[in-house]
């Protein structure tokens, strides 16, 4: 096998179990040496490519990240243009909740990135580039409001929206009404919204 290929597996056998332990065992007892022996490397060859254990969570936070930020680049077009919004408010939701359940160690990867500093700022730069992203698309349906005010708006919708993600996956059972709930959050801020351009075309 090429060099570069057995790289690329060995990385890969460390950001898999490195997840396994995580949902296993928590942030509390995730360190590089576990992670070395759970993929049975050696802690040097580890740190080869991941020099401590917030590197690790860091690789693991930008693949979720990346992903979930795939699939909210491909539904600002229709945040912009659509006529049916709470159709698209209600799958967003809906998507967004489905894979971050499916993102492996999701809720232990997100209580670090409220503990670890690193992962910390790398999650208000995430924030902060898709909340330009969305003001842009705000921008377009709603041209009255102005950039500042969009850009408060799509500031709010993405912590908001974080937050209530975050609560779902942290409670077992109330992922679906927590979800609910978010649409319904979305779709009032959405009509407050247009309800303020209405008025200032109207003026």
């Amino acid at each position: 096998m090429p060099v570069q290929a057995r790289s690329a597996a060995t990385v890969e056998m460390i950001l898999a179990t490195a997840r396994t332990l995580l949902a296993e065992r928590g942030l509390p007892s995730f360190n590089t040496n576990a992670v070395a022996r759970a993929a049975k490397v050696n802690v040097a060859t580890l740190y080869h490519y991941f020099p401590h254990k917030n590197a690790i969570l860091r690789e693991l936070f930008d693949r979720d990240e990346r992903e979930r930020s795939a699939y909210l680049e491909s539904r600002l077009e229709d945040l912009a243009t659509t006529d049916d919004l709470a159709g698209v408010i209600h799958d967003v939701a809906a998507t967004l909740h489905r894979v971050r359940g499916e993102q492996s160690a999701g809720p232990a990867l997100r209580r670090a990135c409220r503990a670890v500093p690193e992962l910390m700022d790398a999650e208000e730069a995430v924030n902060a580039a898709v909340g330009e992203r969305l003001a842009a698309a705000l921008a377009r349906r709603f041209p009255r409001l102005g950039p500042v005010r969009l850009g408060i708006a799509g500031r709010i919708m993405v912590e908001v929206t974080g937050a209530l993600l975050d609560f779902a996956g942290f409670q077992p059972g109330a992922g679906e009404g927590v979800v609910a709930e978010l649409e319904t959050v979305l779709r009032g801020y959405m009509a407050e919204l247009a309800a303020a351009n209405d008025a200032l075309a109207a003026d």
